[in-house]
């Protein structure tokens, strides 16, 4: 649990020191002999440690550097670690933190994990006790901070005033500490202050201006917007309006919450967070938001509906009535990555997967009876390319389409509804059988029934078999026909004019 009632502190995120790679161009750390050469324009201010030994130094035109009173520096000294080869060494330009943004402080509560605390109460409150340390460079961004409120600043291991603060701000180095530094004002807050800001809605618009592009989507249906908050949570929210802010009330509050999940067994489920919201123009709120402390599965929602049936608030938090007393809760749990074009892919996906186990599952098994229930078009390829607007049923063979025996299909009755399209069949007479063809000869084009009922040809008299059950058995009659045939009788020329001259007499 989490309570900013009384005073906190707030330290500087860790930045990469004067002795840490990340400092430095291509990760490159300057050896006794080298030069460190800053770049032309150093907007901030870097402290050194208390013994450097490099080369020399090459100043950037804009920028400072902060020495301790024990900091010493050896020039030219003998490298014992690794040879000096480059000469130089560049270091890199300081990152500038956002006074506003979040990410810029850390806290004992953040150490923990606790996602229930609103990003409002993850800058320094009024009261609390900011901590800059010498451990890299220094350079912060005043943008849209009408006021620097806080306990006491801790700057490099000093205590400033607040009246050397808001000189140091219009000095040289105060401009390059803090950027956008006009027109700002400082106040030092000694005592309690009621929540974490005074009048929190004026420090709302400027923190979440640095927040709303980070925010995440919420992983439940409907979500909530608690006091402080810049991003839409999935959980539950207890708020109280109240006419003062009673230290006791806030502590009640809290151990109701710890006891509840105690007895529950979710201490190791659950994060919450009490605190007041106090604004001039809205009033004062005592606030509690309780979330999933992995992912949202609703243990929040449930718990917070069991607490609210079993407590009476009245009581317990002496209330005059309900009247402002507001609770909220998120709905279900969902994946808002999940998308409609997503669920289509999914599923075209799975249907594809299906055909081709089919195909593969048919080639293998053709006569397998569980694919009497399913269309031959599914799982036979052939027919996906003889598809037309006619429909499947109607269509080509598709093996030899080219060579179709379109006569012996014409004699062929049509097929009835929901059958195949005969296929063209011939007579084998060797071996007594019907076998499958798929183009038009003449010798096959007869049924052997047909042929038994043909009478037989008489002498000199040539007949072109008809199919291929033509009878070989009379070879010796056969011959003598064509000798026939081919008899004819030739007569020279000369006999022919001799016949003529004759005929002339």
């Amino acid at each position: 649990m989490s309570i900013n009632f009384s005073t906190g502190t707030k330290w500087l995120i860790d930045n990469p020191g004067f002795y840490d790679s990340k400092s430095w161009l291509n990760d490159y750390l300057p050896c006794a002999r080298e030069t460190v050469v800053f770049p032309e324009k150093y907007p901030g201010v870097l402290p050194l440690p208390e013994l450097v030994e490099v080369g020399g130094f090459v100043l950037p035109v804009d920028g400072a550097i902060l020495l301790n009173r024990e900091s010493t520096i050896v020039l030219k000294g003998e490298s014992k670690k690794r040879p000096c080869d480059r000469g130089k060494a560049y270091i890199r330009s300081p990152n500038v933190h956002k006074w506003f943004d979040p990410t810029t402080w850390r806290s004992i509560d953040e150490r923990k994990g606790n996602k229930a605390i609103p990003a409002l109460e993850k800058i320094p409150c009024n009261n609390e006790s900011v901590v800059i340390q010498n451990r890299g460079p220094l350079a912060f961004d005043l943008e849209n901070v009408p006021y620097l409120r806080m306990g006491q600043l801790s700057f490099a291991g000093s205590l400033l005033s607040k009246d050397y603060v808001r000189q140091l701000l219009y000095t040289n180095l105060g401009e390059l500490l803090f950027r956008n530094q006009a027109g700002v004002r400082v106040e030092y807050y000694y005592n309690d202050v009621c929540g974490c800001h005074r009048d929190y809605n004026h420090f709302l618009e400027p923190v979440c201006h640095n927040v709303m592009k980070s925010c995440e989507k919420p992983h439940c249906q409907v979500s909530i917007v608690p006091l402080g908050s810049c991003c839409s949570i999935c959980g539950s929210l207890l708020s109280f309006k109240v006419s003062n802010c009673d230290s006791k009330r806030l502590h009640t509050l809290q151990t109701i919450l710890e006891r509840a999940a105690k007895e529950q067994n979710l201490q190791n489920d659950l994060d919450y967070h009490v605190n007041y919201y106090s604004s001039k123009d809205y009033g004062i709120y005592l606030q509690a938001i309780i979330v999933d402390r992995k992912n949202y599965n609703e243990k929040s929602v449930n718990f917070v509906k069991s607490l609210n049936s079993s407590v009476n608030w009245i009581k317990k938090l002496n209330l005059q009535s309900l009247a402002n007393y507001k609770l909220q809760y998120s709905g279900r749990p969902y994946n808002p990555d999940i998308t409609f074009g997503s669920v289509v892919l999914i599923i075209l996906c799975v249907m594809l997967c299906a055909i081709v186990a089919l195909i593969i599952f048919a080639h293998y098994v053709p006569h397998h009876r569980y694919l009497l229930y399913i269309p031959q078009w599914m799982y036979d390829p052939r027919r996906w390319v003889a598809y037309n607007w006619r429909g499947l049923l109607h269509r080509s063979n598709f093996m030899f389409a080219r060579f179709e025996n379109a006569r012996s299909s014409a004699r062929e009755p049509p097929a009835g509804a929901g059958g195949r399209m005969p296929v063209v069949m011939g007579y084998d007479a060797e071996n007594d059988s019907i076998r499958e063809r798929a183009f038009d000869n003449p010798m096959f084009s007869e049924e052997p029934a047909a042929l038994a009922k043909k009478p037989v040809g008489k002498k000199n008299e040539v007949h072109l078999p008809t199919e291929s059950v033509a009878s070989l058995s009379d070879k010796s009659h056969s011959k003598k026909d064509e000798q026939e045939l081919t008899e004819i009788k030739l007569i020279s020329s000369s006999e022919g004019e001799d016949t003529e001259e004759e005929t002339m007499e």
